[in-house]
């Protein structure tokens, strides 16, 4: 019977083993539970699978697993005989020895106490590494309009980040993932590796930046944010990544490798924003200076008006006082004008055309000039006169000058 032929129970009764025991495997792949126990023995073979043994601890239940290496590898949990835990997956009858199997696809460590012991012996080994470190983290670029999201699409959580991403235009991929629990690794690695393809940087439409988000929660819930294959996922995305994880004491491993970590995804809304947001604030104080500019320019122009006004007032005092001077001045220079003296009678001596101020240096026959209002006449010293000593009897000795043009008197 190939796999996968629908069996009709009514009509065929009668079925081979082999028949029978695949209808027990399409059975048990579809039903899909949660068993709990503690390894009795374990061995890993050569190809990677592990064998291993679960016993109940309050009963006698044995049950024999089988976990593909490939599994083993994602889930993170380095099984150890003794070991409580929590297995995923289903059972599966091996058809050559009809052998009932857990075929386990997840691993839980069962416990609080176990759980811490795992995150902090991870985080030591990471530590160790520099996967943690700052100086690693990139930067998120400014205005960023493409990203790239994984959450679970059921709930508020995606609600919350789109509402708060503020109206820039972003253009948002979003991949549904579940991400509760050890159950959601092997989804969130594959949503990480589909939008590895879209932060190729032939892409078109490159997304600028990754975001993983979801709500808080226990750390039995977050044990998938835990996994170390899921944080060497994450460091070694080509773009940024943003974890938007809540959390309380213990921050999932995956958020320190991240290179942004936010408590909430509204915060990580609000980071995504945050140069688009300053950039507006920008843009509107310019705008309110654009808005202020005729007010100011009206402002510089009343203040020019003021000043011009008070230059003019203060020009025309100043001009007034200057012709008031000048009035004056006109009016002394014509008051002490040489010529006017001329009309009043007066004369001007000059001789080698100098003034004549005194009669000492002139000798008898020296040429002399005499200005007078109408002209000049040319004369010559015949005779001095200078004030002579008064003799004991008050009285004074000079001589005239004589000319034969005119006479003046010194």
């Amino acid at each position: 019977m190939a796999s996968g032929t629908r069996i009709d129970f009514a009509e065929e009764k009668v079925f081979t083993v082999a028949q029978y025991i695949e209808i027990l495997n399409t059975f048990f792949k579809a039903q899909a539970v949660k068993i709990t126990g503690e390894i009795s023995e374990l061995k890993r073979a050569a190809s990677g699978h592990v064998y291993f043994t679960i016993k109940d601890k309050a009963a006698n239940g044995v049950i024999d697993c089988i976990m593909w290496g490939r599994n083993y590898d994602m889930c993170g949990v380095a099984l150890e005989p003794g070991m409580e835990i929590i297995l995923g997956g289903h059972a599966n009858v091996y058809a050559p020895s009809g052998r009932l199997s857990f075929v386990a696809d997840t691993v839980e460590l069962v416990g609080e106490g176990a759980l811490k012991k795992a995150y902090d012996d991870l985080r030591k080994k990471l530590e160790a590494e520099g996967v943690f470190a700052e100086a690693r983290k990139r930067v998120l670029p400014d205005y960023i309009s493409r990203i790239g999201v994984i959450t679970s699409m059921k709930g508020a959580v995606i609600h919350d980040f789109e509402n708060n991403l503020g109206k820039f235009g972003f253009v948002v991929n979003v991949i549904d993932s579940r991400v509760e629990g050890q159950q959601s690794v092997a989804p969130l690695l594959a949503a990480i590796r589909r939008m590895r393809s879209l932060a190729d940087p032939s892409a078109d439409d490159r997304i600028e930046a990754l975001v993983i988000i979801r709500g808080g929660g226990s750390l039995e819930s977050l044990q998938a944010f835990n996994n170390e294959a899921l944080v060497r996922e994450v460091v070694d995305f080509p773009v940024p990544v943003i974890a938007g994880i809540g959390h309380d004491q213990d921050v999932p491993l995956m958020a320190l490798a991240a290179d942004y970590m936010t408590s909430t995804p509204t915060a990580a809304a609000h980071l995504l924003s945050r140069s688009w947001e300053e950039a507006y604030v920008r843009v509107r104080e310019f705008a309110g200076l654009l808005n202020r500019f005729p007010l100011e320019v009206q402002e510089v122009r009343s203040r020019m008006e003021r000043m011009w006004n008070s230059f003019e007032r203060v020009f025309a005092e100043a001009l007034a006082d200057a012709k008031q001077t000048v009035e004056f001045a006109r009016m002394a220079a014509k008051h002490n004008d040489p010529a006017r003296q001329l009309a009043l009678g007066y004369s001007i001596a000059r001789t080698g055309g100098k003034i004549v101020r005194s009669t000492k240096g002139l000798r008898p026959g020296d040429p002399i000039a005499l200005q007078v209002n109408d002209g000049t006449v040319d004369t010559e010293v015949a005779g001095g006169r200078e004030e002579a000593k008064r003799s004991k009897g008050g009285k004074k000795e000079g001589e005239r000058i004589k000319s034969g043009q005119g006479n003046s008197l010194f």
